[in-house]
């Protein structure tokens, strides 16, 4: 902004009557004011500009916009929609060189009629005036310009003089005097204002030894013109010592003979002492890379050896400077060439900040054996970030690749032996369950039955005891083994505390009454009715605790007491009046395989696993589990578990309260039949209606009439498994290919269980059967109407029901 300028605005203003007045001048990316009447912004955006329309016209160019909101020029421009821009009138301003870079205008927000000529001869002669004023600061400032640039350059030439130290000197031939630049009295160490030099004053300030050297080389310069440089040690009038360098050229008069000598004078001390460090640098470097191990070699971007370091015969059986201007890919394996590469384009792609990778490759020695070697190349950069060549660090790592494959191979030794131990542990629980199954099921009938005189029936308890102990043992080595697999989920569910604390004090109540021991049972009156958690796995655990004390007590008391700890902790303890353990044994009774004494298991029997089993249970559940005892004085276990309160209003759930659909029609395959006797005799009296046939193949055909609400399927059975047999009947067109199929198999691990829902089973029992899960399952299927559709689903009965 100017007076003058702001004179102009003012004045066509007045002219127009106008709110806003501006002397604008354009650049390629906005509009700027030289002045500004009426107007806050001091710039707007190029396409803003009503001006640039003009550009480019006659001088004295005139523009009107009466209503620019219907000029399609303007309709959409910012100053129109946003500021409320209607009216413009303006003038081009043309310099004396016949730029146009702006323009005087006048704008209003209301639309106007086409101004009078005489207003826009006004504007246009502002125009005129505003150009001259533009040409009066134009060279004005250039006048200025050169005054500072003069000044500025002697200025900067001292600047550089000092920054680059290099200073200027000028001797003269005749009399000896001699001139130094600034910078050469500061390289000296003396005053300008009190130090004139001459010739042997300037010779003084040079070490002894070289003083000489330096008249002889200012004599043959005046004598011959041969100014060569020179490089010699200069004492400062402080005593440091400094090396400097110079050189000159002559001056001649016009008979030719040499009348001064002019040159320049540096002190190089520092560079000097840089090259002397970066020389031992290097040294040291080489003698490093020389004498490493790993090979240390550098290479352009193309891949072409520039320095190999010796260690490379070692490794490739190559000389250095074999391999040097040669390619760094035509020692590598054909078939690693295309992965190295895209691993150095990868880096280089990365960028300056890109981490330096270790690529893995196999070289080619010189005798043609292969070799592994792992490359960690490390990109050199310009100050501008563009890449100049690869430094790599290549080692041999043969013996670390060959003891690679020998951890695979025992990985894949080891992986082999958990699948036999897997198939090893299915295949065990097939061939006992399957036995136990028709030994627990017909048991368990002789017992239900009212006309089994006393003697037999104390053999059938007796064989129900033995082998629901035998079951135990396999169920604990099967959940030992799924949790060192970590292969156990848990599933929290809302369950009534006290019907589980009272489920599992009734299983252990037989024993106890048999060795005449008071049972009791304490829950506290502060812990809620239902609680979320994984009951099965809670009721285990417990029943566990309670087996043990029961096991191991001959006289006294087992009490089963649930507290709340905190308030989000269920704390269950178990204590009998037992025998007691020492204090040192006790941690170890959570580990496998142990218990308290040798002799205990050939007395009690067990696995020694249980209470390594609870241990992990509850740590998977995020608790913690602990015993105290004291030889003689009995016994506590407990374990504390975080909890907390079911939502008011769920429905809880128990075993043995379901009730079957009536007119159900159920298909059994099973290839044993005293399992299918079993089933017969448990259904029998239940008013389901089940056949039976003895492999997959015959499941397949009887499935096809689409007769039967469900199919128990075994799995492991002759001519066709039951795998084979449910994939086959869900390719069955129709109803028939949709009859809910349930697994009945003695393998009860987790990978079974997935295998049986791939095939497309709707449900897992295991074997031995337990009658409470059989019927579940049964109750969760629809009954069938007598057109064959499904009807609605049995009631399962809640604890209100």
């Amino acid at each position: 902004m100017n007076d003058a300028f702001d004179r102009l605005t003012e004045l066509a203003a007045a002219l127009f009557q106008a709110p806003i007045a501006l002397v604008t001048s354009l650049e390629t990316d906005r509009q700027w004011f030289r002045s500004r009447r009426g107007y806050g912004e001091e710039q707007t955006t190029f396409d803003e500009s009503f001006c640039r329309h003009m550009v480019g016209e006659a001088a004295g160019s005139v523009m009107v916009v009466e209503d620019a909101t219907l000029d399609p020029r303007f309709v959409s421009n910012g100053l129109v929609t946003e500021q409320g821009v209607r009216f413009y009138a303006g003038a081009i301003i043309t310099t004396a060189d016949g730029s146009q870079d702006g323009a005087v205008c006048v704008l209003d927000t209301e639309a106007r009629s086409q101004p009078t000529i005489s207003q826009m001869e006004c504007l246009k002669l502002l125009a005129r005036l505003a150009g001259q004023e533009i040409d009066r600061s134009r060279e004005t400032t250039t006048r200025r310009i050169a005054e500072r640039v003069q000044a500025e350059l002697v200025q900067t030439l001292g600047m550089a003089e000092e920054l680059a130290k290099v200073g200027s000197w000028r001797l003269d031939a005749r009399t000896g005097a001699i001139q130094w630049s600034a910078e050469v009295y500061r390289i000296h160490g003396v005053d300008p204002k009190t130090f004139d030099p001459a010739l042997d004053d300037a010779l003084a300030f040079y070490h002894p030894d070289d003083r000489d050297a330096v008249r002889n080389w200012c004599t043959r310069a005046i004598e011959t013109g041969e100014c060569g440089a020179f490089r010699f040690r200069l004492i400062r009038s402080d005593g440091e010592e400094r090396l400097v360098i110079s050189q000159c050229r002559p001056e001649h008069d016009e008979t030719g003979a040499t009348t001064a000598l002019f040159g320049v004078f540096q002190d190089v001390t520092d560079s000097a002492r840089a090259n002397e460090a970066v020389a031992a640098s290097e040294a040291r470097y080489r003698l490093l890379a020389d004498n490493a191990t790993d090979v240390i070699a550098t290479y352009g971007l193309d891949g072409v050896f520039r320095y190999v370091s010796p260690a490379i015969e070692g490794s490739m059986g190559y000389r250095p400077e074999e391999l040097v201007g040669r390619s760094f890919w035509n020692f590598m394996h054909p078939d690693d060439v295309g992965g190295v590469r895209a691993a150095f384009a990868s880096y280089l792609k990365g960028g300056p900040g890109a981490l330096s990778p270790r690529v893995p490759y196999r070289g080619v020695r010189k005798d043609g054996q292969t070799v592994w070697l792992e490359a960690h190349p490390k990109v050199i950069r310009d100050a501008q970030g563009r890449a100049l060549e690869f430094q790599d660090v290549v080692r041999d790592v043969s013996e670390t690749k060959a003891l690679e494959d020998q951890l695979i191979a025992a990985r894949d030794v080891a992986e082999a032996g958990a699948r036999a131990k897997s198939e090893f542990l299915a295949n065990m629980s097939h061939e006992l369950r399957t036995p136990l199954t028709s030994v627990i099921g017909f048991s368990g009938l002789l017992q239900a039955s009212q006309d089994l005189p006393e003697a037999q029936r104390k053999y059938a308890d007796r064989i129900a005891t033995a082998s629901e102990a035998l079951l135990s043992v396999i169920n604990d080595i099967l959940d030992y083994s799924k949790l060192e697999a970590d292969a156990v989920d848990l599933d929290p569910q809302a369950f009534d505390l006290r019907a589980m604390a009272e489920g599992a004090v009734a299983i252990v109540e037989t024993q106890c009454r048999a060795k005449g021991l008071a049972l009791e049972l304490v829950i506290d009156a502060d812990l809620p009715s239902h609680l979320m958690g994984d009951e099965g796995r809670l009721r285990q655990v417990t029943l566990n605790f309670l087996s043990n004390a029961v096991k191991f007590t001959t006289v006294g008391t087992v009490r089963l007491e649930m507290a709340a700890v905190e308030h989000d902790r269920l704390r269950v303890a178990v204590t009998d009046s037992g025998m007691g353990i020492a204090p040192e044994k006790i941690d170890a009774l959570f580990d496998r395989f142990t218990q308290a004494d040798a002799s205990t298991t050939r007395v009690y029997g067990g696995t020694g696993l249980g209470l390594a089993i609870s241990r992990r249970l509850i740590e998977v559940m995020g608790g913690e589990v602990g015993a105290d005892s004291e030889p003689g004085k009995g016994s506590t276990f407990w374990f504390e578990v975080p909890v907390y309160e079911a939502v008011t209003g769920v429905e809880v759930e128990r075993a043995g309260q379901v009730a079957l659909a009536d007119g159900l029609k159920i298909l059994m395959a099973d290839d044993a039949a005293p399992n299918r006797e079993l089933v017969t005799a448990i259904l029998g009296g239940l008013g389901v209606a089940l056949e039976t046939v003895d492999n997959g193949a015959e499941a397949v055909e009887a499935a096809r009439t689409g007769a039967y609400d469900l199919i128990l399927m075994d799995v492991h059975m002759p001519v066709m498994d039951g795998l084979d047999a449910t994939r086959a009947i869900r390719a069955i067109a129709g109803p028939a290919g949709r009859t809910p199929i349930i697994a009945l198999t003695a393998n009860v691990q987790p990978e079974q269980v997935l295998r049986c829902q791939a095939a497309g089973m709707d449900g897992h029992v295991g074997k031995p059967i337990q009658v409470d899960d059989l019927l579940s399952a049964l109750a969760s299927v629809p009954a069938r109407t007598p057109d064959g559709e499904a009807a609605v689903k049995p009631s399962r009965r809640g604890v209100a029901g």
